[in-house]
């Protein structure tokens, strides 16, 4: 009788695992799917990731500045999802209800489908594997962690796939790296200047993983005051825009190092960080446009050097209820 029993629960269990069996194996077939697609993507393509599938090629940010859009957040909680539609080239937040979340893009609508304004978004490059690098946006997408935690998904555009060589053959780790290191989308150096290797970068996003650059948060307030993106500057040789520079930011950052000592403003209160800006601004402004900007290999109006410092912007920022100051009180108030 309790032969029978066992009998008869194996073969009734046998249909059960095999349906498990051909789950498992579907899942797995759809994992192999997606990790080909990402090989097979081209510069340009649109890509669906994770933002915990995002591997940093730098090990310092400004936190400053997330923390400015942290602030934004906990006050008005749809600036996230509009700045969640912008950088996927989704325009901008065209509906959204109080129970709306980025974990769940069915939730709220954009004006435009994702990928539509491809010059809003931010890149990533492909590597061996499938494997996803962040070559532009490791600020917003670290304030789009902090806000929301890893297993938001969005659009990213993808910039290079560097997982096979010309001859179609799968490259290497190093090979990778040194690809990653010639076309300068990696940024060799940490918050102080010094040299890093490729291991050195964070495994992830998550502000926990990263160090403060105070320079970086510095650059994020002085666009449009002492400079703005390189594509803004026109090459008097062509005529045309200069190209975009990865990492442009950091490269100001090494020559403000070299000629400023931060321990000398109160960085903390907004008018140490006012008096900081204004010399900053103007070092900038008054290079050579020919002169080379740190380790870029590039010169100042290729780097978007402005002619002259904007006062009114900078004054602006001055202002007891400006993104600066509201950036310093959340900073002050939650610090990292």
């Amino acid at each position: 009788m309790t032969l029978m029993f066992i009998s008869r629960l194996s073969i009734s269990t046998m249909p059960v695992i095999g349906a498990l069996s051909c789950i498992l194996l579907s899942s797995i077939a759809m994992a192999t799917q997606i990790s080909d697609n990402r090989m097979l993507a081209k510069t340009g393509d649109v890509i669906q990731v994770r933002l915990d599938e995002l591997h940093p090629t730098q090990v310092a940010v400004g936190k400053l500045q997330i923390a400015g859009d942290l602030d934004d957040y906990a006050r008005k909680p749809e600036k996230l999802l509009a700045d969640l539609c912008k950088v996927q080239g989704a325009g901008k937040l065209e509906q959204q209800n109080p129970s709306s979340s980025p974990k769940d893009p069915s939730s709220y609508r954009c004006t435009l489908p994702a990928g539509t304004d491809k010059s809003a978004m931010n890149t990533v490059d492909i590597g061996p594997g499938g494997k996803i690098y962040l070559t532009d946006g490791h600020h917003a997408f670290n304030s789009f962690w902090e806000a929301s935690g890893g297993d938001v998904r969005l659009s990213v555009l993808v910039g290079e796939n560097l997982s096979r060589d010309v001859k179609g053959n799968p490259v290497s780790q190093t090979q990778f790296e040194q690809k990653m290191a010639e076309l300068k989308h990696f940024l060799p150096i940490d918050a102080k200047g010094n040299r890093i290797t490729f291991a050195q970068l964070p495994p992830s996003l998550g502000l926990k993983s990263f160090q403060d650059d105070p320079w970086r948060s510095m650059l994020y307030y002085l666009r449009g005051i002492s400079y703005d993106k390189s594509d803004n500057n026109l090459d008097p040789k062509t005529g045309k825009p200069y190209p975009e520079v990865p990492f442009l930011e950091f490269y100001w950052g090494q020559l403000l190092n070299s000629k400023m000592d931060l321990s000398q403003y109160s960085l903390s209160e907004l008018a140490g960080y006012i008096s900081a800006l204004n010399d900053a601004a103007q070092i900038m402004t008054e290079l050579s446009p020919e002169q080379h900007v740190g380790d870029s290999g590039k010169s100042a109006a290729e780097l978007g050097k402005l002619d002259k410092v904007y006062n009114k912007k900078l004054k602006k920022l001055s202002e007891p209820d400006s993104k600066l100051a509201k950036a310093l009180a959340y900073q002050a108030s939650h610090p990292q």
